[in-house]
């Protein structure tokens, strides 16, 4: 493990295959695991290509962009720091790329599967954060 990433007050552990994806979400980027043996993007960051097996390749940047797959609606806490933000929503978006990515939608809407989302940075808990909002 080479750090941990406060989360609100959710201590969330990082290690060398994700340092890297931390460190753009500080600079407002997102970029994503791209495997140069089959050139399909993955997440979450790990060390091979779980398609193909090949090793990773050099992160590639995204626009954020995609369409939500699912979501649910968190009504009780599973933390203590996060009791005075109930309700809110978890969105599982599907980037552009293909790849599935979890965030916290900005705003409380009516989600349908298929809208179109991009993305919004945001803190908690000292830390940058990825996130999601409709899209402009």
């Amino acid at each position: 493990m080479t750090g941990v990433v406060q989360h609100g007050f959710v201590e969330v552990p990082t290690d060398a295959d994700s340092a890297w994806w931390w460190a753009a979400i500080a600079e407002d980027r997102l970029l994503l695991p791209h495997c140069d043996g089959c050139d399909r993007c993955f997440f979450p960051p790990q060390p091979t290509c779980p398609y193909c097996g090949s090793p990773a390749g050099e992160p590639v940047a995204s626009a954020g962009t995609g369409q939500v797959y699912s979501w649910v609606v968190v009504h009780v806490a599973l933390h203590p720091g996060f009791a005075e933000d109930v309700p809110y929503t978890i969105v599982a978006v599907e980037l552009d790329e293909g790849v599935r990515v979890l965030g916290r939608l900005r705003e409380e809407l009516e989600l349908t599967a298929g809208l179109r989302l991009e993305p919004h940075f945001y803190d908690a808990g000292g830390r940058r954060m990825l996130g999601f909002q409709p899209a402009s």
